[in-house]
């Protein structure tokens, strides 16, 4: 990256001074003549912990991280010198550093040679490009070679943030300043110990530069491609401004206000937006948003924050977290983390999808919204995210393949209710499209469609099922994949809701008797191509009725099925649902319209054309973010190599491969699913696996299983 040469012919901004009369505050930012000075942001010093009440791990350092990756973002961007100071010794026994430094308690212990300092994701230099100096004093001016380095790079104002406030970003400041720069020190990009610290150490630098939010050095760094005649850069006025000019009097005072050109404006949308929202909700009688994720084993994990607060601060922005080993490393039983590579030291962020949020009828003071998890120093989405993860491959597919898929999902359950005897039993002894779960429960039924409509939630069709009390809640093809799951996930939490207030159980449990059909949560795929209206995976001229992209996704499917049973039954129970007879299949086959097989491929009763595929090996225990995003990628790798569909299963061609009869058997076939796996990524695949294997070898029975789901009744 080439730095921004010098202006040419432009005279030095210290020969512009007028003595007595000109303010710091009239030099506004120039791309040519100015550096961005990170001090001191390293991995040794910057313990982030949003838990903690202790202000510099929970306000002062997270501030800081986040408005210096802006600032470093943007400096990049426009071609400004980066300059990375940190602390590291010349000799790993610290021999060099200075006598303050050894008179300091943990800061005669640097980084040093055999053990160098790291800096923190997102606040990284690069290689060539930004100029990074060791030091081993609070001051970067007396143990380095900066202003050497800052002459001969013609810089003449520094852009400063880091820490620690009070101490060396104080001493770098006042140094620079008395050394001819013109300084900058950015108030929400620097952190110190406390607040009273960092406002001491910015009073202290008072005198001797600006003080700016981040927000303003952004809105001078973009101001600086409108130019007056002057060849000076039209800037906002800020208080701090306005204050110089004042103590110098109404006679020597600039008395002009520089307001920004139209095109330079810009409102926030995103805060307004936001505010106007939470107090739509508060009118609506909402008092509390569930901030929520699923973990990688289907548990909902939430934290509810009341409105107020939300209001008071005027952002929805990561208002909670939660420690990174609920995402992926604790079992669906107990909270005792079983993954060998998470712990509780690392906390994730959530950060809330506002089209997510949806007011909840059964508990209507509440609202809940899905989120997203993040990394709390970089901010970057969490390779544990399985609803992220969802989110790449639905872009993945628009950018690779060119496709836009369209999913739709039927949801089974069980209705139980207590006898007189005190024992949980079906509401019915009902068989497959029977009209009499539909007369006994239509009050039921009609509450669940009621409250999924008022969430935009559109079904389909209901009706009972094979097994005794049970229902299917066909949910209506959605062309948005992401909103579908959360479709599901508020979909099986208003049923369960919903029956409670009818003295009932929802369960959906894959398997409650051998003798009785399962539930399951059949799901449908069909794709479009970008910008097209039309279903692309039928083609009506092929043999198959399938288009060719079609028949691949569906190969892509079949190949790698057996390890995606460890998804999409990811229970030791889900297989008790499964084998032959079971409207489950048990070989890797597909068909057309054969409910016996576990891909079939569904007819339009008007038109008879092919419409989509069916995967009908998953349960209500699968995390549905995670299921499609990996029944997804396996159809895509099929589309990308031009996979050629076997044949449909027929009596006259011999069967597939079984199916894998257990958990245990499937997480073998992912271990060696070098696809899929890396899809998953290190983190969570090695998460996942170690947890369901513990979740295998303590297998309870079917009848602990009901037991448990009925509440220990």
């Amino acid at each position: 990256m080439a730095m921004a040469s010098p202006e040419k012919n432009s005279s030095s901004l210290q020969s512009r001074v007028a003595p007595g009369v000109s303010s710091r505050y009239d030099f506004p930012l120039r791309l040519s003549s100015m550096a961005l000075l990170i001090i001191d942001i390293q991995d040794e010093l910057t313990e982030v912990d949003l838990t903690s009440n202790e202000y510099k791990h929970s306000t002062g350092f997270p501030r800081m991280i986040h408005n210096t990756k802006r600032l470093l973002e943007s400096a990049r961007m426009n071609k400004i010198q980066v300059i990375f100071t940190y602390l590291q010794a010349l000799t790993d026994d610290c021999r060099d550093v200075s006598l303050d430094y050894k008179l300091s308690g943990d800061l005669s212990n640097l980084p040093g040679p055999s053990n160098p300092a790291k800096f923190l994701p997102g606040i990284t230099p690069i290689a060539g490009e930004d100029i990074c100096l060791s030091k081993t004093s609070c001051s970067v001016f007396q143990s380095t070679k900066l202003e050497y380095i800052l002459r001969n790079l013609q810089v003449e104002q520094l852009l400063v943030v880091g820490q620690l406030t009070d101490q060396c970003v104080e001493s770098a400041v006042r140094d620079a300043a008395d050394l001819g720069f013109f300084v900058t020190v950015v108030d929400d990009a620097c952190a110190a110990n406390s607040a009273d610290s960092h406002e001491k150490g910015m009073h202290g630098m008072r005198g001797f530069s600006r003080r700016l939010t981040t927000d303003q050095v952004l809105l001078e760094i973009s101001a600086n491609d409108t130019v007056t005649g002057k060849g000076e850069i039209t800037t906002l006025l800020t208080a701090n401004r306005f204050e110089q000019q004042f103590a110098l009097g109404a006679n020597t005072a600039d008395c002009s206000i520089k307001i920004p050109e139209p095109s330079q404006y810009v409102r926030h949308k995103e805060k307004g937006f936001e505010t106007a929202l939470l107090r739509s909700l508060r009118v609506a009688g909402v008092k509390f948003i569930r901030f929520t994720i699923v973990d990688a084993h289907n548990t909902i994990r939430c934290k509810a924050v009341p409105l107020d607060f939300l209001i008071e601060s005027s952002s929805m922005t990561s208002p909670t977290s939660i420690a990174e080993v609920c995402f992926a490393g604790l079992p669906t039983t107990m909270d005792v983390p079983k993954a060998p590579n998470l712990t509780a030291s690392n906390v994730l962020t959530l950060e809330p999808d506002l089209s997510s949020l949806q007011i909840l009828p059964y508990a209507p003071k509440t609202a809940m919204i899905m989120c997203t998890a993040h990394d709390q120093l970089s901010q970057n989405l969490s390779p544990l995210c399985t609803r992220g993860l969802l989110e790449r491959v639905l872009h993945a597919a628009r950018e690779e393949v060119g496709l836009e898929f369209c999913i739709g999902a039927e949801i089974e359950f069980m209705l139980y209710r207590l006898n007189k005897d005190g024992l949980m039993q079906p509401m019915d002894a009902s068989t497959f499209a029977n009209s009499t779960t539909l007369n006994d429960q239509e009050d039921f039924i009609s509450s669940v469609y009621d409250q999924l409509r008022l969430q935009d939630i559109p079904v389909e069709l209901i009706h009972a099922e094979s097994a005794p009390g049970q229902l299917e809640v066909v949910l209506s093809y959605s062309d948005d994949g992401l909103q579908l799951a959360d479709n599901v996930l508020f979909a099986q939490e208003t049923i369960k809701n919903v029956a409670k207030n009818y003295r009932m159980q929802a369960i959906f449990l894959p398997k409650t008797s051998m003798s009785a059909a399962g539930n399951g949560l059949h799901l449908h795929f069909s794709f479009k191509d970008v910008g097209s209206p039309s279903n692309a995976f039928s083609d009506s001229f092929r043999p198959t009725g399938i288009s060719r992209k079609g028949e691949s996704f569906i190969e892509g499917i079949l190949d790698h099925l057996s390890s995606l049973l460890s998804f999409s039954l990811p229970t030791v129970n889900s297989y008790r649902r499964v084998g032959a007879g079971c409207w489950t299949g048990s070989s890797i086959d597909w068909s057309t319209e054969d409910k016996e097989v576990p891909l079939r491929v569904c007819v339009d009763l008007k038109t008879r054309k092919a419409t989509n595929v069916e995967y009908k090996l998953a349960d209500s225990t699968a995390n549905i973010y995670l299921v499609l995003a990996m029944i997804l990628s396996a159809g895509m790798e099929g589309l990308k190599c031009g996979k050629e569909l076997r044949p449909m299963a027929s009596a006259d061609i011999a069967a597939g491969a079984p199916l894998p009869q257990s958990l245990n058997e499937s997480l073998d076939c992912l271990k060696l699913d070098t696809f899929l796996l890396s899809v998953l990524g290190p983190e969570l695949s090695t998460a996942y696996i170690a947890v369901r294997e513990f979740e295998a070898r303590s297998e309870s029975s079917l009848a602990e299983e009901v037991h448990k789901a009925f509440g220990n009744r």
